[in-house]
Parts: structure tokens; sequence; C-alpha cells
């Protein structure tokens, strides 16, 4: 009997030395491969095309085609438990890089990414000195040496002055804004500071998610708003339909800073082209992943500007607007 079990005993070791082997190897082989992530929180248009532009970027530099590169792409669908599951996933999977879409995106994956085990590039954010991920200016060592990306302020202060054009007699705005979502605060305190430049009361109603929206916009109409604004405002444009009813209703406007919702009562919406802000963040993206230390770049702030007009909201207008010649 004991020299069965020795004989077991010597089959078990040489088994688990030939199981730790194949698995060194495995993990050789996992090291060996490129391993990106794309993450973006929702599927919204603004977001789909940053995303089509990281994807452009990746291509010319030859990465789709790399047999040794794996890119996989992940979306919450504006779900905050299920985007902290994927970050956690990215962390735990040993991906060399994710590139984040979005604000809420970035501050989910920075905060399970604190050890800096993944390099981490962002773009379409709107403040990102804001977010509360240490990034504290734009020189290259004011932000964690892992992190680095893109920030996209959205033209605030350019569309409210472009509404004034529009009605000189403009006097009453109305936002409703969640109020959990820092980018939409700092487009609010923007707006805050424009409209007393110019004259014009800003009316504000907080949410905290998209079922509160048309509540919200009814009541600033009710108190005599005469026009709707939204900013950059995630919760907010997810159902922007309600914001549009809402204008409609009141035949009054609606003037936004993304140009993927310009129907309906929606007259202008004044915003970056998102297909340039991820083609730029993805040619960074390469950049780092060919050499260049995350540490080295500043986070800059990029809004290649795209106006877009919708003449036909001028026949449901109670006032007196009118569009810009082209």
């Amino acid at each position: 009997m004991k020299s069965i079990s020795k004989i077991l005993f010597a089959l078990m070791l040489v088994s688990g030395i030939l199981l730790l082997l194949d698995l060194e190897n495995r993990e050789k082989v996992q090291r060996e491969e490129l391993r990106i992530a794309v993450f973006k929180m929702i599927a919204r248009p603004m977001l789909e095309d940053a995303e089509r532009g990281i994807v452009k970027a990746l291509t010319e530099r030859g990465y789709l085609d790399r047999e040794d590169c794996t890119i996989r792409y992940y979306c919450a669908d504006g779900d905050m438990a299920t985007a902290n599951a994927i970050a956690q996933n990215i962390v735990s999977s040993r991906f060399d890089m994710v590139i984040t879409i979005s604000t809420p995106s970035l501050q989910v994956m920075a905060n399970a990414n604190k050890k800096g085990e993944v390099l981490h590039i962002f773009c379409t954010v709107t403040d990102p000195y804001g977010a509360g991920v240490g990034i504290t200016g734009p020189e290259p060592g004011q932000h964690p040496p892992h992190l680095t990306g893109i920030g996209t302020f959205q033209p605030v202060e350019e569309s409210f002055e472009l509404a004034k054009q529009m009605n000189p007699d403009l006097k009453k705005v109305g936002s409703v804004w969640c109020t959990s979502e820092t980018c939409s605060e700092a487009c609010v305190r923007l707006a805050r500071k424009k409209c007393a430049e110019l004259g014009i009361e800003l009316l504000e109603m907080g949410v905290e998610n998209t079922t509160q929206i048309l509540e919200a916009a009814m009541s600033l109409t009710a108190r005599g708003v005469e026009a709707l604004w939204v900013g950059g405002d995630n919760v907010v444009e997810a159902a922007i339909d309600q914001m549009i009813k809402a204008a409609e209703k009141a035949s009054i406007p609606l003037f936004i800073n993304n140009t993927n919702s310009v129907y309906g009562n929606t007259l202008f919406g004044l915003g970056a082209k998102y297909t340039e802000v991820g083609y730029l963040a993805g040619n960074m993206a390469a950049d780092v992943l060919e050499g260049k230390a995350c540490s080295e770049i500043g986070v800059s702030n990029m809004v290649p500007l795209n106006l877009v007009t919708n003449p036909a909201a001028l026949n449901n207008l109670k006032d007196k607007w009118q569009l810009p010649s082209p």
C-alpha cells in the first residue's frame, strides 16, 4: 500500500508541475497578445460617433488587422452596476489598454483601475478636471501616470450667444439636468454665467433619472420659459424626445449641445464632431501602445465645432426666431 501511495503521490506531483508549467505558458501567450477594451456608458449616437472615430484611427494604425491584437467593445446600457462590473472585468482580465467614452465610464474605470494596472485613454468628457479622477490640470504632470485623454467641453457659451442672435428678445430659458452628473453640472455653471451676461434668466429643474424629465420640462414651460436648453447631460440626452415633446406642446424651441437630435422642435444643435474627437483619441491610444508614455501627454480640450439647424422647427414657434444665414 505504501508503494502505491508513493506512486500516486509522485503522479500527482508531476501532474501539478505540468499544470503549473502549462499555466505559465498560457499566461506568457496571453501577455504576448495585445488586448484593447473600448468601453462606453450607453449606446447614444454621440458616443457611437466617437467609437467610430476610435475604430477608424486604430484601423489606420494597423491594430484591427493584427492577428496578435484583440479589441473588445463594452457598453453598460446606462446601468451603473453593469458599468462597475465591466470596469472590474477589464482590470482582472489584464487588458493592456482601455479607451473610455463619456464622463461616467471614465469615472467608473478610473475607480476600478486606481493601481494603474491598465493604460487608460478617455474621450467625450466635458470636464476631466472636475471628474474626480485625479486630473488637476492640462499639463502632463497633472494626471495619474497611466491615465490621459481628451476633454471636450460643450460649446455652452456659444449656444446661448447663438440663441440670443436668433431671438434678440429672449429673456427666459429653461434647463433640465441630472444633478448626479458632474459633466452636466459643469455645463450648467457656465450657462448661469453666460445667461447673466446676456440678460437671460435661467430656470433650472434637477432630475435623478429619465422618468422625471418630461414632468420637469413641462414644469419649466408652465413657468413661461421661451426656450429649453440641454447641455452635456447623458441622462437627459438619453430621453431627449421628452424634452422635444415639452417644447412642441409649448410652441417654443429646444436648443442642444449635440447634433444628433435636431428634429421636431429642436431648432439647432451646436456641439463637437465626435467622430473627430474619437479619431484623435484613437491616435493617442496608438501612440501610447507604440511607446509614448501617458505621463508625457497632457489633457487638452478639443472641440471641433459642428452646427446643425432645423428650419422646420420655425413652423411651430409662437415667438419670432430667425436662423442665421448659411
